[in-house]
C-alpha cells in the first residue's frame, strides 16, 4: 500500500484530541495551551498566559501534538530532528515559527508558505483542498486567521464532500476569541454569503476569496518520510537574525 503524501490523517487525529481535551480554554495572544512535548527533544515551553493561545499558535499545536502521535505510534522521531528545535522557539522572519506567524520579513502568507519553505509541505489551491489541510484567510475587515481546514460548505451551512460551484465557505478548526473561546471549530463564508445557521452558531464572514495565495493561503503538511531540506533558513545563519515582530491587531481572534 502506497504511503499518502498529505499527513492530514494525523492532523485530523491531532485537532479531535485538542478539541476534546484543551478546547474553550480561552483566548489571548499567547502560546500554547500548555507546554508541548516536543518528540524526544526536548519541551516547547508556552507562555506564562496559557492555556489562553491564537490562532497561529494553534496551527503549530496542531502540527507538533500531530507528529507526537506519529512518532509514539511509528518510533521515528526524525521530524523532530530535521529542523534545530530553537527554529520552533523563535521569531525570525526564516525561523519556521516566525513564518508561521508571519511577522515582519517573513517570505510567508501563512503557515502553507512556511511548511513549503522549509521542505515540510506543498501548496494547493482552494479548490483542491483536503481535511487537515492549513489555511490562512483575509477578510473584508483588514483581519487574517489561522486555521486547519476541515469541510466545504455550501450557502446554507451543510458539508460537501468535494469542491463544486455550490461551495460558499468552509469548516474549520483554530482558536478564536470570538464563539469558541479558544480552541474549537467555527464555519466561515465568504464575502457577500453570512447565513443564519440552524444550530445557532454565529458564522466567520466577510472573506476574502481570491485565486491570490497572499489572500487565501491554503496547503498541507507532507508526511514526514517525504520532507527534504530546501537550503531555506538552518543552517545559514538563520538563529543570527533578530526577531520580528507578530501583529496581535492583525490576528485579533474576532
Amino acid at each position: 500500500m502506497q504511503e499518502p503524501r498529505r499527513f492530514n490523517a494525523y492532523i485530523l487525529r491531532s485537532v479531535d484530541m485538542l478539541s476534546r481535551e484543551r478546547g474553550g480554554l480561552g483566548y489571548g495572544d499567547y502560546a500554547f495551551t500548555q507546554d508541548l512535548v516536543f518528540g524526544n527533544q526536548g519541551i516547547l515551553r508556552a507562555s506564562p498566559r496559557h492555556p489562553l493561545t491564537m490562532c497561529v499558535a494553534a496551527q503549530l499545536e496542531v502540527l507538533v501534538e500531530a507528529l507526537n502521535i506519529y512518532s509514539a505510534e511509528t518510533n521515528d522521531y526524525a521530524p523532530f530532528t530535521f529542523l534545530p528545535k530553537r527554529t520552533w522557539e523563535r521569531l525570525g522572519p526564516t525561523d519556521l515559527r516566525g513564518q508561521i506567524w508571519m511577522v515582519e520579513r517573513a517570505n510567508a502568507s501563512g503557515a502553507a508558505d512556511a511548511l513549503r519553505n522549509f521542505g515540510m509541505g506543498e501548496k494547493t489551491t482552494f479548490e483542491q483542498m483536503e481535511p487537515g489541510d492549513f489555511m490562512n484567510f483575509n477578510r473584508t475587515t483588514g483581519k487574517g486567521h489561522g486555521v486547519v481546514f476541515l469541510a466545504y460548505l455550501d450557502a446554507a451551512g451543510n458539508a460537501i464532500g468535494a469542491y463544486s460551484t455550490e461551495v460558499a465557505g468552509f469548516k474549520y478548526f483554530s482558536s478564536q476569541k470570538t464563539e469558541t473561546h479558544g480552541f474549537g471549530y467555527r464555519y466561515a463564508f465568504f464575502d457577500g454569503q453570512c447565513p443564519r445557521l440552524p444550530d445557532g452558531r454565529v458564522p466567520d464572514c466577510r472573506i476574502i476569496r481570491s485565486p491570490s495565495q497572499r489572500f487565501l493561503n491554503t496547503g498541507y503538511a507532507l508526511m514526514p518520510s517525504l520532507w527534504r531540506h530546501t537550503g531555506f533558513g538552518p543552517p545559514a545563519g538563520f538563529a543570527d537574525l533578530p526577531e520580528g515582530t507578530f501583529d496581535a491587531d492583525y490576528f485579533d481572534g474576532e
